[in-house]
């Protein structure tokens, strides 16, 4: 049931959050229009990692000691009323051709607020991503470098918006197109991390 208060941002500030993904400003970022208000950001915590600090290695891929490639634990609050189903998207800001996508879920039901550690959720749909491959790339940044990876959770008002092995692009604008509320966590892999 959709919400009467919230609206979903309009296609144009879609294609304008995709171009500012792909540039590296930001992965679908600040709401673009009014009816994007503030109040719509809701919290992404994770019982593993704070925002804005480390990811543990074990979430990094298998080229570092002790990677295993897992997608990390976590919980979300405060999505907005009427909200059908969840998409998460996780980049890297840092990446040196701008932001990589790492992975692009969708079709996380309405009702949940947490994903578990290596979580598998059944009818839930896989772009691909910048690697275009469906499915998780674990944080791999370069021997040395440090690198922010970004898990955003949006709110979508409708199930899954793409079909599974979607082209970036269409997931990524398909998600614009239907957000009504998100939340971020940022955690950091690499640099001090042995590989």
């Amino acid at each position: 049931m959709k919400s009467r208060d919230r609206r979903p941002i309009p296609a144009a500030a879609g294609v304008l959050a995709l171009t500012m993904a792909l540039g590296g400003c930001g992965l679908i970022g600040q709401p673009q229009n009014k009816s994007a208000e503030l109040s719509e950001w809701f919290t992404v915590t994770s019982p593993v990692f704070r925002d804005g600090r480390d990811l543990p290695t074990r979430y990094g891929c298998g080229t570092y000691p002790g990677g295993e490639g897992k997608t990390p634990p976590l919980h979300w609050s405060g999505a907005p009323a009427g909200t059908r189903s969840f998409a998460i998207v996780m980049d890297d800001p840092d990446a040196p051709e701008g932001a990589y996508v790492h992975w692009v879920l969708a079709g996380i039901d309405g009702t949940t607020n947490e994903l578990v550690e290596g979580a598998e959720i059944q009818g839930a749909v896989e772009g691909l991503t910048t690697g275009k491959k469906a499915g998780y790339a674990a944080p791999c940044p370069p021997k040395g470098e440090r690198h922010r990876y970004r898990f955003t959770i949006y709110a979508l008002d409708s199930p899954a918006p793409f079909r599974q092995g979607a082209k970036l692009r269409d997931s990524l604008g398909a998600i614009a197109g239907h957000t009504v509320g998100r939340g971020r966590i940022t955690g950091n892999f690499g640099g001090k991390q042995a590989r």
